[in-house]
């Protein structure tokens, strides 16, 4: 089996298991690696082709017994496919190491990778915290210039789901490697890289954070379905119930911190229920900003046999689906739609279900009216309430300021003072001390009587 005398002239960059990054570069028959250098010359060893090499570690941080790791990755990188990598001669420092890389063939062509072949969906098993399979989606988000990776089913360990952990993905040449910032945050990313096998439908992050560890294989499968997210039109607005009854909601994003929004209910199918009374009340998100399910207070009517109504109130989920324009009401086997919602089959539906949804009167609109009105009159309150909030506590800390600007005013005054009076009284001393060595016996100290 013939083999070129020396490898052909080529860079590279090897990661080691033990996760250092060298760049390596064949020139000349020679490897260079960092300061690594490592001088190769093909010669035959038995019957399989073998490859000697030799090379010192001076000035890095990499250790003699790392070398061969360094040789057969970057052998394998250039289409050779390694038997085994033996090191003969381990030399610290300037001292040479040397040893030979027994290869099991000629050199094969390297995988081609279009420039997309990263995109789509990659899993794993999770771990920990995380769910069963945890992913990586590659795709272009909204708002970036290029495609992202994405976690999917992580539970911050270490990534939160939905995090960007893999940007700026650049293809080496035609080859199956990419180049990409791995991380977060772009600002402290460590450069990684995406190796992709097409033969088996692979890929390994190598050089990344701890969720990257290269020997953990991703493997191709169909992205995990997002939760859907609702915005304030998604969820405030006029709901028709599927017995015909209209269902306005308002204040839901108003009132996120409390004590939530309000629903009132108009044109119930049996004409009963109170004018102007809630049907739902503490509306509020479940889960976020744009979560699309949402806890409240649910209330009913209910007709006893004496004909009076009553009215129940319970603990219920509200949950909104923003594509059908659909929402369901647990404990409910009624549903609400609005206006571009799809049409549902209702089984047997009643004259009134079947019937279009009457235009509110001029009661029923003064009711909403005036639920806003209150709404908006609560939420301007409590503005109002914080804007004063707020001033008492920076009037108080003003105040606090300006008593301990000024306490330690007076105490530098009362030091200066005092400072002043020791000077003088030093001042008297001396003035009488010379006096009296000069013979005034007046301005001497009086002795102490025996």
């Amino acid at each position: 089996m013939r083999i070129e005398r020396t490898l052909p002239d080529s860079a590279g960059e090897v990661t080691t298991p033990q996760g250092k990054s060298v760049a390596a570069t064949v020139h000349n028959a020679q490897i260079s690696a960092g300061r690594i250098y490592v001088r190769a010359e093909a010669n035959v060893s038995g019957r399989l082709p073998a490859v000697t090499w030799e090379g010192h570690v001076a000035r890095t941080n990499i250790k003699c017994t790392e070398l061969p790791d360094v040789v057969k990755i970057f052998a394998e990188q250039k289409g050779y496919s390694v038997s085994a990598v033996t090191l003969d001669t381990c030399g610290e420092a300037n001292e040479l190491s040397k040893g030979k890389v027994i290869l099991k063939g000629a050199p094969v062509a390297a995988a081609t990778c279009k420039s997309d072949a990263y995109l789509g969906a990659w899993q794993r098993k999770g771990e920990g915290g995380q769910k069963p399979q945890v992913q990586i989606v590659f795709a272009t988000e909204r708002g970036a210039s290029a495609p992202v990776g994405s976690a999917r089913g992580f539970a911050s360990a270490p990534y939160g789901d939905g995090t960007v952990v893999a940007s700026r993905i650049r293809q080496v040449n035609d080859s199956c490697t990419f180049d990409a910032q791995c991380g977060s945050n772009l600002s402290s990313a460590n450069a990684c890289k995406l190796v992709i096998d097409p033969a088996k439908n692979t890929l390994k992050v190598e050089g990344g954070s701890q969720m990257f560890i290269s020997d953990r294989v991703w493997t191709r499968s169909a992205p995990r379905a997002v939760e859907a997210m609702c915005s304030r039109e998604d969820v405030e607005g006029d709901w028709r119930r599927s017995d015909g009854a209209n269902v306005p909601i308002v204040g839901v994003h108003v009132f996120k911190n409390g004590p939530g929004g309000n629903a009132l209910l108009f044109n119930h199918p049996e004409g009963w229920w109170p004018k102007g009374q809630t049907k739902f009340t503490g509306i509020y998100r479940e889960g976020g900003d744009r979560s699309c399910k949402l806890k409240a207070t649910c209330a009913t009517y209910d007709r006893t046999a004496s004909g009076t109504v009553v009215r129940r109130e319970r603990a219920c989920t509200l949950t909104i689906d923003p594509v059908k324009k659909r929402m369901t009401e647990s404990g409910s086997s009624l549903f609400y739609t609005r206006d571009g919602a799809a049409k549902a089959t209702v089984a047997k539906p009643d004259a009134a279900a079947a019937a279009a949804p009457k235009a509110q009167s001029a009661e029923e609109q003064a009711a909403t009216s005036a639920l806003n009105a209150q709404q908006a009159e609560t939420a301007k309150r409590e503005i109002a309430e914080y804007e004063a909030q707020k001033k008492r506590i920076a009037d108080e800390q003003a105040a606090k300021e300006a008593a301990y600007r000024k306490a330690l005013a007076d105490r530098e005054a009362l030091i200066a003072e005092n400072e002043r009076k020791a000077r003088e009284a030093y001042t008297k001393w001396e003035a009488a001390a010379a006096a009296c060595r000069a013979g005034d016996q007046s301005q001497c100290a009086p002795q102490p009587k025996p």
